[in-house]
């Protein structure tokens, strides 16, 4: 190793299943708080943790959804692995008490499996989200209690918003008011810009990896 190089330090192994369900998520999180830059946790839980990943990848900014991993080893344990981005501030510039500075072409990235998620900034009251699908991902038909605004900044798409379907394209924009029906799906890849006020609970973000989990856009 030379002098330039930096050796991180050993992963930590969290083992939940001794933890009511409730409880795990909050413990999890607690722990990635305290990883360096670069760190790892190895989750051991009873299941693959993919209501988790999908709360990560929406609200923490410093989680690196591309190195995500698990794997199985027997019928009552699986292993996941959550690593803090080596450098947590890379894709939002300034103090984030006071601006953010950001942009959706450097921040593009992109999941095979699920549109990928960035956290721009949070607040009490919104969330700023840029979002990146490959054609055929979507985010599922769903009914949450808050409104959203959905810009799109680059490719083509439908947009379900309350009983009616738009196709959309660069430049289009939608709301839809809280109580409402709301999907979108990709044509084409596609990057949006995504806000949500007031931010959405964890019961949605279950709701939505269930969905994608098992393959549907709408029920």
């Amino acid at each position: 190793m030379s002098h330039q190089e930096k050796k991180h330090p050993e992963p930590t192994v969290v083992d939940v299943r001794s933890l009511p369900p409730a409880a795990r998520h909050n413990h999890i999180e607690r722990i990635f708080d305290g990883l360096e830059p670069g760190g790892e946790i190895l989750v051991v839980n009873d299941h693959e943790p993919l209501h988790l990943v999908q709360f990560m990848k929406h609200e923490r900014k410093d989680f690196d959804s591309s190195s995500y991993s698990a794997y199985k080893k027997n019928d009552s344990e699986w292993v996941a692995v959550f690593r803090k981005k080596s450098d947590s501030n890379a894709e939002v510039k300034g103090n984030e008490q006071d601006f953010v500075f950001a942009n959706i072409e450097k921040e593009r990235t992109y999941d095979e499996h699920s549109f990928s998620p960035v956290p721009v900034f949070s607040a009490e009251g919104y969330r700023v989200i840029m979002a990146y699908f490959r054609a055929g991902q979507f985010i599922p038909v769903h009914t949450p209690a808050n409104d959203v605004i959905i810009f799109v900044y680059r490719g083509e798409g439908e947009v379900v918003a309350s009983s009616s379907r738009f196709s959309v394209r660069q430049g289009d924009m939608v709301v839809v008011k809280g109580g409402r029906e709301r999907g979108i799906k990709a044509a084409t890849d596609m990057q949006l810009l995504h806000i949500v006020v007031p931010p959405p609970g964890e019961s949605d973000h279950n709701r939505i990896s269930e969905m994608i989990e098992k393959g549907l856009f709408e029920q």
